[in-house]
């Protein structure tokens, strides 16, 4: 990897401009526990412990353009509703624009709910789904005003991204205005659709997954005979396809006949929700930055990477990105980064509304005790941090014969965990000084604390700022002095 041509690359991002059309959801997550059965009916009671919102469908895909930098503008159709504000709410926090979303109030915003609850002894599921009636076509005077509004907003962008997800804002003549707009002003047209690829007529980038790409070409893509056949089809529609492919990666399919395919780095897969989303707005943005179409594809391939390990819709912030790409290339674990390093992602990702938890340690043999408890810190929010004692630091706290694995050895160790989001490696007695920088939206410490004999300094930064304080209870017997003495008796 060339980079130097990236980190040019995705430093053009910001100066991107990019107008999303489509389909608008509000995506609601609700957690909570089941504490019993109601008196009135024989039905569990659902205690509702927190509710997460994002914009879902094209409200996705906007998001996370604008998290990869670039101004972003929405238009799609939301209904007359508290629902609608609350997604205009959420688009705001992330930094798109919604002044050119229409209302139509003769239907509901459009919204998708899953309810996850568990109960003290049981792991947390699924247990139901809500969801609006599926939206028909815009026509009349809401379709002419959302035409209206690509116009007005074509001649202040350099894309147009258009998401089709239930087939209700991209109707024909969107598509063909669309289009219309891109040749007056010279624009790059991106489409992804789920059941209407082959409806982007001359778009310039399409980005359908394997199974779409297959409806939209009138072709059942079962290997890669198919796969190449209906990739063909497409670019007669088309002018260029880059088709995802899940594991292997994507496929991209160019004007001049070419076909090449860009293998991604095999993940722990969590959740493939929104995946499709993220991949359709980092080719978007990265061809206004002046990158080819097999730049766009290993970029997609990254933040694709990024979203399916993390659950539910997601965005992938710039700053991920550039760690993900550019640390993977450097000497050491990728996790493991300074505390200049961590800044700037610790500040993408509150901005894009995640929860970030710190915790800290010597984690020297790591065991399961140690497991046990990073696991629970990280459920206590999106990322997880962990401070490092410095091999110097645990000297001084254990004694001269600790510790018995190096920090080096003990940070790989760690970057290792997938409830590990990031490490650092810290010298000093404690840990104000990176309290006070980073501010982490929860602040974890195992169960033989408790509030009053944690570090004073560092709970009085944490409250300072508004920050929780979480005391998670530890596996009793578990400890590396533990481990030591058995090793010596």
């Amino acid at each position: 990897m060339n980079e130097q041509h990236y980190r040019d690359l995705l430093g053009r991002f910001e100066k991107a401009r990019v107008l999303v059309v489509g389909d608008i959801y509000l995506d609601e997550n609700v957690f909570g526990v089941m504490t019993g059965i109601s008196l009135e009916a024989p039905i569990p009671i659902f205690e509702v412990q927190e509710r997460r919102h994002n914009p879902g469908a094209a409200g996705n895909a906007a998001c996370n353009v604008a998290a990869l930098g670039a101004k972003t503008y929405m238009i799609g159709v939301v209904g007359a509703d508290s629902n609608a504000d609350i997604v205009r709410k959420e688009f705001s926090i992330r930094n798109v624009d919604t002044s050119s979303i229409v209302v139509d109030p003769n239907r509901p915003t459009n919204t998708y709910g899953k309810l996850r609850a568990g109960s003290f002894n049981a792991p947390s599921q699924e247990v139901l789904r809500t969801d609006t009636p599926k939206p028909r076509f815009i026509s009349g005077a809401v379709e002419d005003q959302v035409i209206a509004n690509i116009q007005a907003r074509a001649k202040e962008v350099d894309a147009i991204v258009v998401v089709d997800q239930v087939s209700a804002v991209a109707t024909e003549r969107v598509l063909r205005e669309v289009v219309a707009c891109a040749k007056k002003h010279k624009l790059l047209t991106v489409g992804d659709s789920r059941e209407r690829a082959g409806a982007m007529k001359d778009f310039d980038i399409i980005v359908p997954n394997d199974r779409e790409a297959g409806i939209g070409a009138g072709v059942d893509v079962v290997d890669v005979p198919s796969l190449h056949k209906a990739g063909k089809a497409l670019l007669k529609i088309c002018k260029n396809a880059l088709i995802t492919r899940g594991p292997h990666g994507i496929t991209i399919f160019d004007q001049n006949g070419g076909i090449t395919d860009v293998p991604i780095t095999p993940r722990d897969v969590v959740d493939v929700t929104g995946a499709g989303d993220t991949v359709t707005a980092t080719v978007a943005v990265t061809m206004v930055a002046g990158g080819s179409l097999l730049d766009a594809a290993s970029l997609g391939n990254y933040t694709a990477g990024i979203a399916v390990m993390k659950r539910g819709v997601v965005t992938v912030p710039k700053a991920e990105l550039e760690n993900e790409l550019f640390s993977a290339h450097q000497a050491g674990p990728a996790k493991v980064r300074t505390l200049d390093e961590l800044k700037p992602i610790v500040e993408a990702l509150k901005k894009d509304g995640k929860t970030v938890v710190w915790t800290n340690g010597c984690f020297d043999i790591l065991h399961a005790g140690h497991i046990t408890y990073l696991q629970r810190a990280a459920k206590e929010g999106h990322v997880l941090l962990v401070g490092l004692n410095s091999d110097a630091s645990v000297r001084s706290v254990k004694g001269p014969a600790r510790p018995i694995i190096p920090e080096a050895d003990r940070a790989l160790v760690l970057s290792a965990l997938q409830c590990v989001g990031y490490v650092i490696i810290f010298g000093e007695t404690n840990t104000v000084g990176i309290l006070k920088a980073l501010q982490p939206d929860v602040y974890a410490k195992g169960g033989d604390y408790t509030i009053d004999t944690i570090v004073q300094e560092e709970r009085k930064v944490v409250e300072s700022y508004g920050g929780r304080i979480a005391i998670i209870p530890g596996v009793e017997g578990q400890s590396t002095s533990n481990i030591i003495s058995k090793i010596t008796q």
